[in-house]
């Protein structure tokens, strides 16, 4: 692996270990054991390697945020949907933990955030109109809006809340199941009786198999 690709794969370990703020450029060179020159020949500093790693955030979460359309899309489809967005967030998380630190400082990053927080948005609100037409759900218009704004929010925001729950222990919570679970079941007020049983079917299913692959 060339040494820039080293450098963008230890920054991005040790800002999801650590905390972007508590990352330096010193750091991340003790911990690949190269020189600071060498890092700084590839890297002016550290925002131009934040930059970067978000560019590869960007054009991973675009495609995981692509909604489905094909025909026929059962529940446990749109359940592993979600499940993929977690994982691209999971392994960006320091964007997350730290939103506010590291784009107050880059104005265009900033920007294309936001820009992927419409993009789930809208993609969560397509899902709804889908998953309407499917008569998976029955909701209105409007609700549907809120729905998809409060999707949008908690998938934002849901390892940040693990984070601080789990600070006290000081563990780094991986528990992806319960923050997809966490996200589909906004959906549980609108699901007719059947929907409801196949939710919980569902959530028994993806749970029990991920308890097993732990």
């Amino acid at each position: 692996m060339k040494t820039r690709d080293r450098i963008l794969v230890t920054s991005l370990e040790l800002f999801n270990l650590c905390g972007e703020p508590n990352v330096t450029t010193i750091d991340i060179a003790n911990e690949m054991e190269i020189s600071p020159g060498n890092l700084y020949y590839h890297f002016r500093n550290k925002d131009e390697i934040i930059a970067e790693l978000f560019q590869v955030f960007e054009a991973g979460m675009h495609e995981a945020l692509q909604s489905p359309t094909d025909p026929g899309l059962d529940m446990m489809d749109y359940w592993m949907y979600v499940h993929m967005i977690f994982e691209k967030i999971w392994e960006f998380r320091f964007l997350y933990r730290d939103p506010v630190t590291v784009l107050e400082r880059n104005e265009k990053l900033q920007k294309k955030f936001n820009r992927i927080l419409d993009k789930k948005r809208d993609s969560a609100l397509l899902i709804l109109q889908m998953m309407q037409e499917q008569s998976l759900i029955q909701i209105a218009q409007d609700e549907a809006q809120r729905l998809a704004t409060n999707i949008t929010i908690t998938a934002t925001y849901w390892l940040n809340y693990q984070h601080i729950r789990h600070m006290i222990h000081r563990e780094e919570p991986d528990d992806l199941e319960a923050g997809v679970y966490q996200v589909v079941s906004h959906l549980t007020p609108y699901l007719p009786d059947e929907g409801k049983e196949m939710l919980d079917a569902v959530a028994s299913t993806y749970l029990d198999a991920s308890s097993s692959m732990g």
